[in-house]
């Protein structure tokens, strides 16, 4: 009796933290989403700053998850723990892409039209690594 119970408890333990760790995940996603509604609501509104601030949330919330390898395993379910090195790629990627859209808007030679061209592809190329990682992944 007192077997089954253990072996009961311990499994429902792993349950548990399985689902957390689902639901730490899930939080993390949406935050990260967050960062670039803002940053797209920024570039309609041609607010630099606005953008920039999203930008840079986004670049420091991605590489405090996505960028940490035993953090990001550990959020993963089990069966694709091993794709975790697709997540760290993608926080590789958007922090470049980041650095782009900073350094172009921080740049005050640069024509507006040009800033304007430049950051909206780096966002658009963020964007495509958060598709490739989620269809990488999540096996969509």
């Amino acid at each position: 009796m007192l077997k089954k119970t253990l072996v009961s408890l311990g499994l429902s333990l792993c349950l548990v933290s399985s689902l957390s760790a689902n639901e730490e995940l899930k939080a993390n996603m949406i935050k990260l989403s967050d960062s670039m509604t803002k940053a797209q609501s920024g570039f309609y509104a041609n607010d630099k700053k606005t953008v920039l601030e999203a930008i840079l949330q986004l670049r420091k919330d991605s590489k405090a998850v996505l960028s940490n390898k035993k953090k990001i395993t550990e959020l993963l379910p089990e069966k694709i723990k091993y794709k975790a090195s697709i997540a760290i790629n993608t926080a590789e990627l958007i922090e470049r892409y980041a650095d782009q859209i900073e350094y172009t808007l921080q740049d005050t030679n640069m024509r507006m039209i040009n800033q304007q061209m430049r950051t909206q592809k780096a966002f658009g190329d963020i964007q495509k690594q958060c598709f490739r990682c989620h269809n990488l992944v999540r096996d969509w």
